[in-house]
């Protein structure tokens, strides 16, 4: 599994969206107030350890039956799925 990684900045519904994260996904890493979504996507990726991760934005839910175990092929790891 890949890690996975909240991103926010001034979002209404942030602090909610990521506590229902933090509930279902304990080892999610958040980055928040960094100006620039090009810029958050940079330091959220940092955080990381896997060669790939998950990237949840602070305006969007992510729904029950989500997969987030899919794993894409070796050969397809250097591109956004």
């Amino acid at each position: 599994m890949y890690d996975i990684a909240f991103i926010s900045y001034d979002e209404k519904e942030a602090d909610s969206h990521w506590d229902i994260l933090k509930k279902k996904y304990p080892y999610a890493k958040r980055t928040h107030g960094v100006k620039g979504i090009h810029q958050a996507h940079i330091e959220a990726a940092k955080k990381a350890f896997t060669p790939m991760v998950w990237i949840i934005d602070a305006d969007a839910v992510l729904l029950d039956n989500f997969n987030l175990r899919y794993m894409p092929a070796k050969r397809d790891q250097n591109a956004v799925h």
